[in-house]
């Protein structure tokens, strides 16, 4: 019975649906996080005319926090998997929702999407190689300057990248926007999904004028970071504690 009320919120009483499953966002207002704490600085960095892209929607739990500020800008998600694009467009209308990767460069990719049970883990899918027990989908990738420029985008306030591994392939994509644009970027990078040198990614985007911080769960402030911290941030048994573990770093513009 439960379940057949929600499928009918989800249909035809979206807002109330999503009241319910981003729940979990009620923990911001604690010291004991239950989803991730960035949120709260997106509180702090968005107004009502920003523009936010969101590179890994997945379920969209910052476009939920991202429009709640946003009135009269853009807020923006890519995500190449077909059924959570399905899932999260009804809950976002006003939303800019794009069925792509995003990467390096134009083409044809494959996602790989990992099996649990009878089903797939759609939430865990990834660009990157995954092993043989995976359904692999073939998807279109985009790179986020070339998107932008056919888009006409010249302002660009907060990208936020999610991808699984295949962020610093995300973050090429974006030379010019680095260049000439200069938003602000938070993006998730984890020691155990990289399939790179960590020190290159924040070499590659301190490059073009950033400073990288992240976000203290108990000043709630952005505090400058060294890559040498990141496996002290990142502790096996931290995972699954939003309170302790770090996976998501901010890179402002110097000014």
């Amino acid at each position: 019975m439960l379940k057949f009320l929600i499928k009918l919120a989800y249909r035809f009483w979206p807002s109330l649906y999503k009241k319910r499953y981003y729940k979990t966002l009620d923990s911001l207002s604690t010291d004991n996080y239950k989803c991730e704490p960035e949120l709260l600085y997106l509180n702090q960095i968005l107004k009502s005319d920003s523009v936010f892209i969101d590179i890994g929607t997945n379920k969209g739990i910052y476009l939920y926090q991202a429009e709640k500020v946003i009135k009269t800008g853009k807020v923006i998600g890519f995500e190449p998997n077909k059924s959570l694009v399905n899932y999260i467009k009804p809950l976002f209308p006003k939303a800019e929702i794009y069925p792509l990767a995003v990467s390096s460069h134009s083409g044809t990719a494959v996602l790989n999407i990992p099996k649990k049970g009878d089903g797939l883990q759609d939430t865990r899918a990834s660009l990157e190689a995954m092993g043989e027990d995976v359904e692999k989908v073939e998807i279109q990738m985009v790179a986020l300057d070339e998107f932008a420029k056919e888009q006409r985008w010249s302002k660009i306030d907060v990208i936020k990248i999610d991808v699984e591994g295949h962020e610093f392939d995300s973050v090429k994509g974006c030379t010019e926007i680095l260049k000439n644009i200069k938003p602000i970027f938070i993006i998730e990078i984890e020691l155990r999904h990289a399939h790179y040198t960590i020190k290159d990614i924040f070499d590659f985007i301190i490059g073009f004028g950033y400073e990288v911080f992240y976000f203290d769960r108990k000043t709630l402030q952005t505090v400058p970071f060294d890559v040498a911290q990141i496996a002290d941030f990142q502790k096996d048994e931290y995972l699954n504690d939003f309170n302790s573990y770090i996976n998501n770093f901010i890179f402002i513009p110097k000014l």
